[in-house]
């Protein structure tokens, strides 16, 4: 299946932020690579990301947009404007994206219509192409452009260049592993279950038979802290000192994850590990974990009349507080029993 792109076609895949929704958008370049090998794929996406797509089995180069350095920022869109395209494919569909679509010298530049796009980006595109009411998965949006392509529009699991995390996370080979992690992006902390009650979680899972490990990211260690004083043999992983690649190799090591709505739980379902993600306000429908093959994830929330919703803070966020550590036990062992195996 060739579909509009020519062989030996050159596309740029754009996807600037955040971490979970990056990795969302390597589905895409899974789903690309599969139905057409032959094409060349490259990456533009945030500075603070593009460590993690480094050696990436599926991308030629990354290209980096320097939010943090706004003086190269220029630079930055000049060596784009010179290079050469056949079609560029915004995933993120907002006006920063749509400045990059709009320097590129692509034959084809094609993302998501409104209300996917938003602040005008896809008046920009060659093609937008619309999404069905309710909107799907963030994931899958890349799959409908690929099919307005003419491909298979197929879901495909999303690799990355997994990094063995060394001595820092070894935990015995004997026993069933499961991975707490308790933090959020800083925007989003009403989004956290209470530290107390992973404490709670960890000294029943070690009740269990398990090996309890807890992931913070920088600035998260008070997060990790309740559960380190229940349960001083817990194992203790920096984030931030592994790196996202490293962290994904312990999660690669992990029999499960329990994490709330956030980077993290998206990089452990690509690790492969099974997942227990406690969701809040967000759309599982939209935002959920993704599973691929024979693994399958588990979402609990607390549902109250007024979630879904948008809201970036919450006073009384009910639909995450209202998540009981007995909820979250049981489908953590349901999960221990799936990865087993009958």
């Amino acid at each position: 299946m060739t579909g509009e792109l020519p062989v030996g076609a050159r596309v740029l895949v754009i996807r600037l932020s955040a971490l979970g929704d990056v990795l969302f958008a390597l589905e895409t370049v899974a789903a690309l690579h599969r139905d057409r090998p032959d094409v060349t794929v490259d990456f533009l996406v945030e500075d603070r990301f593009a460590d993690m797509l480094d050696e990436h089995p599926q991308i030629d180069e990354v290209l980096v947009y320097p939010r943090r350095n706004p003086l190269r920022i220029l630079g930055s869109l000049l060596r784009l404007r010179r290079r050469r395209y056949d079609c560029v494919i915004d995933l993120h569909g907002i006006q920063k994206s749509a400045m990059h679509v709009f320097v590129s010298r692509a034959g084809l530049k094609i993302g998501p219509a409104s209300p996917p796009a938003r602040e005008g980006a896809h008046r920009i595109y060659h093609r937008a192409v619309s999404m069905p009411t309710p909107l799907p998965h963030r994931a899958d949006i890349g799959h409908r452009l690929l099919a307005d392509l003419g491909l298979t529009g197929e879901a495909t699991a999303a690799k990355i260049g997994v990094l063995d995390p060394g001595p820092d996370f070894a935990p015995p080979a004997d026993r069933a592993v499961v991975m707490l992690c308790p933090g959020t992006s800083w925007f989003a902390a009403f989004k956290r279950w209470p530290a107390e009650r992973f404490a709670d979680l960890a000294s029943r899972l070690q009740g269990h038979g398990v090996t309890v490990a807890i992931a913070f990211g920088p600035g998260e260690r008070h997060l990790a802290d309740p559960t380190l004083k229940a349960v001083p043999e817990a194992l203790a992983v920096d984030g931030g000192a592994l790196g996202l690649r490293r962290l994904c190799g312990a999660f690669a090591r992990c029999d499960v994850v329990v994490a709330a709505d956030t980077g993290p739980l998206h990089l452990a379902a690509i690790a492969g590990s099974r997942c227990v993600a406690l969701f809040g306000p967000k759309d599982p429908e939209r935002y959920g974990p993704r599973g691929h093959g024979n693994v399958s994830h588990e979402v609990l929330f607390h549902d109250v009349p007024c979630r879904p919703c948008k809201r970036r803070d919450c006073a009384t966020p009910q639909c995450v507080l209202g998540l009981q550590t007995d909820q979250v036990e049981a489908a953590v062992l349901r999960q221990l029993q799936a990865a087993r195996g009958p």
